[in-house]
């Protein structure tokens, strides 16, 4: 065994470690398995669920994408605008700074208030939550875009769609994929936060729905299908963040 696979013998061997003593902690009843399902129960309820689960799957998928791709193109936009000047940068930038630092779920009586009972609280909440992480990178991704490239490019004779294509954009890709990276996380927690606070229909009401029947072989295999598929998303970001990562030298 060479050592470039022994940190993934040890943490696969630590992981399974760990399932064995929780399977036999359950089995030996060392723990009510009213509040801890085994991992082997969990696992074999992951189909039924999922297969039950298949609407309100779809319904998470549909309101995360939604608040995800609007918060995020209003960030782009508006972090873009900002970019073109100097003064607007050093005034807005705190004030979003400050707007990632506020815990938005207190501010969920409102956007009941406001938007009601349905999916307009949960998109509009999620996009909320994606907003501002992005709009900091986009604002910060400004500093990657050095003067001498877009003085060169200038003295090349190129125009300021040409520039922003082949200067400003590529330069910028790094650090904007890793903003789609936690500007996706955090759109996802503000979706199912809400649907577990007032939605009558997605996996946030699922899991909540088993949380509360003490269905707990059900709830943990509910929590693996949620968590199996913002782990798939976030990977995807992530590998794409890693891509245009390489032009960051």
């Amino acid at each position: 065994m060479t050592d470039k696979h022994l940190p993934l013998v040890i943490r696969t061997g630590a992981i399974v470690a760990f399932l064995i003593v929780w399977e036999l902690a359950v089995r030996w009843e060392w723990i009510d398995s009213l509040f801890l399902a085994g991992p082997i129960e969990a696992m074999r309820e992951i189909v039924p669920v999922t297969l039950a689960a298949i609407p309100d799957i779809a319904a998470t998928l549909t309101e995360f994408a939604a608040a995800f791709a609007s918060g995020v193109a209003a960030a782009i936009l508006i972090g873009f605008a900002i970019n073109q000047s100097p003064y607007a940068y050093k005034v807005f930038t705190p004030l979003f700074a400050l707007g990632v630092s506020i815990p938005k779920v207190t501010l969920l009586p409102l956007f009941l208030l406001w938007f009601g009972i349905g999916k307009p609280p949960i998109i509009v909440f999620g996009a909320l939550s994606g907003f501002f992480p992005m709009i900091l990178n986009v604002m910060a991704a400004a500093s990657e875009v050095k003067p001498n490239q877009l003085l060169l490019a200038k003295a090349m004779g190129f125009g300021k769609v040409q520039i922003f294509r082949k200067v400003t954009l590529p330069s910028m890709l790094p650090v904007l994929s890793s903003g789609f990276y936690y500007a996706c996380n955090a759109s996802m927690m503000g979706v199912f936060i809400v649907e577990l606070a007032l939605a009558r229909h997605g996996l946030g009401v699922v899991v909540h729905g088993y949380a509360v029947t003490f269905k707990t072989a059900d709830l943990y295999a509910a929590v693996i299908v949620t968590a199996s598929i913002t782990v798939i998303i976030n990977m995807a970001l992530w590998y794409m963040a890693r891509y245009f990562g390489r032009w960051r030298a």
